[in-house]
């Protein structure tokens, strides 16, 4: 996978980071987890973007995110203003929630779309909070492998908001088993890995505490 240009234009995607100040935790109870995927319906309102794929950790959290007509920037600007508004009025907190600004990697071709995306739904298993990514609650990996169904509860937390059609269209035969083979399998992806690793400025220093 070759080093992507930074650029935007209508319908680009892109793999963002975004963590929390000084390794901080964003993320410190249901409830805020909650909130952010409130705060994440909000901005979806505002803007036409589609989610490919989403993890929340406890400090930081990633997501392929396919941009429509709206600027990266515009998107993750409200997102991160938002959440930070209501996360430091409910501790009663001032000051930066967020290091800095977010970090954002184009991607154009399916091959890098497929490793980020297996990327973000294995960050639990590496930091080794879950043994499978399936068992991570705040990931839209179930969205992936399970049945969707909105009754039954299949599904992760981000069901109403992820597009898995983008990924799974990667596949031709049974996709969503084929994708779950391509993340869990032990076929290596060490050196894809350590790419984005390089490209989202992520290290074992960025592991939640």
């Amino acid at each position: 996978m070759a080093r992507k240009k930074r650029i935007w234009y209508p319908g680009a995607v892109y793999h963002v980071m975004s963590r929390g100040n000084r390794r901080s935790s964003i993320f410190k109870e249901e409830w805020d987890y909650q909130m952010f995927i409130v705060c994440l319906k909000s901005v979806k309102e505002l803007y036409d973007f589609k989610i490919y794929s989403i993890c929340l950790m406890t400090n930081h959290f990633h997501m392929v995110v396919g941009t429509g007509d709206t600027e990266i920037w515009k998107i993750m600007h409200k997102l991160l203003l938002s959440y930070a508004a209501s996360y430091n009025m409910k501790y009663k907190l001032t000051g930066h929630l967020f290091e800095n600004r977010y970090i954002g990697q184009l991607i154009e071709n399916e091959t890098y779309l497929l490793e980020a995306s297996r990327y973000i739904h294995l960050n639990p298993v590496k930091a080794q909070m879950v043994r499978e990514p399936l068992s991570y609650k705040y990931s839209s990996y179930a969205d992936f492998v399970s049945v969707r169904d909105n009754k039954s509860g299949n599904g992760s937390v981000f069901r109403e908001l992820t597009d898995t059609s983008r990924v799974l269209g990667c596949f031709r035969n049974n996709p969503a088993e084929q994708y779950r083979m391509f993340v869990e399998g032990k076929i290596s992806h060490a050196e894809q890995e350590m790419l984005i690793q390089k490209d989202m400025k992520e290290d074992d220093m960025w592991l939640p505490w």
